[in-house]
């Protein structure tokens, strides 16, 4: 899956913002109670990659920087 590292490389944390962004578009599906929960629980971990390596998430549409340095 992955290379085991100190630290994690910027790209990644870029490919898993993007990720992040993709959960958004489920706030307006139909979903069961259970798979609501587990798919907030996945966006969670997610961001808490991005967050814990020092990061957030650009939300701005404008720009091409998928993370912002914290």
């Amino acid at each position: 899956m992955s290379n085991l590292a100190d630290k994690t490389e910027y790209r990644a944390l870029s490919i898993i913002a993007r990720m992040v962004k993709q959960f958004e578009k489920l706030h307006y599906m139909d979903m069961t109670k259970i798979d609501d929960w587990d798919a907030t629980q996945a966006r969670n971990l997610l961001e808490g990659v991005i967050q814990s390596n020092g990061y957030k998430i650009n939300y701005d549409r404008g720009s091409n920087k998928p993370i912002l340095k914290l």
